[in-house]
């Protein structure tokens, strides 16, 4: 028994190969987000036990992250630690 050659036909389309590796790149770091968002947002309910006054919290412009905005800063990791130190310190009545 020959082994079988494949045609170029059988071959995987290198861009169409990249093009789901991209989707998957991009739809991982939407989760990553979303995960981030859900944990702080579970932090400043938690914080404040009423859901709108944390919502508010988390979309106004805040002094002790330089002026912006939490749920904005959950975009990247580091800025959503920097949101995680601030609920915690109002939490535990330290400064941020």
């Amino acid at each position: 028994m020959q082994p079988k050659q494949k045609s170029l036909e059988d071959m995987p389309n290198q861009a169409c190969t990249a093009g789901k590796n991209q989707q998957k790149i991009e739809l991982d770091q939407k989760l990553e987000r979303l995960s981030r968002v859900a944990y702080i947002s579970i932090l400043a309910l938690d914080m404040w036990e009423d859901k709108d006054v944390a919502i508010a919290w988390l979309a106004r412009p805040n002094q002790a992250l330089d002026g912006q905005i939490p749920i904005e800063l959950c975009k990247a990791e580091s800025g959503s630690k920097q949101v995680q130190r601030v609920l915690l310190a109002l939490e535990w009545g330290g400064l941020a």
